[in-house]
């Protein structure tokens, strides 16, 4: 009987450690809210200029997540405005040739990166993404921009550092800017260069 009951908890047993329960769009941001075994506090993460996560407890409210990033509007606004926006490339040749050049560059100076500053992390992928350069999954994979090939090898190398530092730090806290200014003490100048960028060129 013992065995039946532990198969029966098994089969029933909460698979998921983290789903989306809810989006909504305010002022053309769409807030993702997600429950995460993990979280001991409500988290907000920016992710692009129209895009962010609520990351919360798993067992709070979503009402009282809601309300909080309703109370941080303005915060969030500021933020996201802050963030570099890129042109997407629609041209199947101009898409190839960087997803090529992106393929035989990327991987290779992400992982000479990780060696040299001591960072781990599991698999990259090459991206045609339409409003970050980057980012790092809570697993640690690690998501690329082929328009990445567009840019300053300096450049380059900020955002893939940047996406490498989040393999330990996961949001934009001050513990991961100090963490980032580290393993790269130009990281403010660089950022800030970044944010000029203009993908129409």
């Amino acid at each position: 009987m013992s065995i039946i009951k532990n198969l029966l908890r098994f089969a029933t047993k909460e698979k998921p450690k983290q789903s989306v329960i809810t989006e909504e769009n305010i002022g053309g941001v769409l807030l993702k809210y997600k429950k995460h075994h993990a979280s001991k506090r409500i988290k907000i993460t920016i992710q692009s200029e129209d895009s962010v996560l609520v990351t919360l407890p798993k067992r709070m409210a979503f009402k009282h997540a809601k309300d909080f990033a309703h109370s941080q509007l303005a915060w969030i606004k500021e933020n996201t405005s802050k963030m570099p926006r890129m042109r997407y490339v629609q041209n199947p040749i101009e898409i190839k040739n960087l997803r090529k050049s992106a393929k035989e560059y990327l991987p290779k100076r992400l992982d000479e990166l990780a060696k040299m500053h001591g960072f781990k992390y599991r698999r990259v992928f090459i991206k045609n993404m339409r409003t970050r350069w980057g980012s790092c999954s809570f697993f640690n994979n690690i998501n690329l921009n082929l328009n990445l090939m567009r840019l300053e090898n300096c450049l380059i190398d900020y955002v893939l550092l940047h996406e490498l530092c989040h393999t330990v730090e996961k949001n934009h806290s001050n513990s991961f800017w100090n963490l980032l200014e580290k393993h790269l003490p130009e990281a403010k100048s660089l950022r800030k260069h970044l944010k000029n960028v203009n993908m129409h060129q």
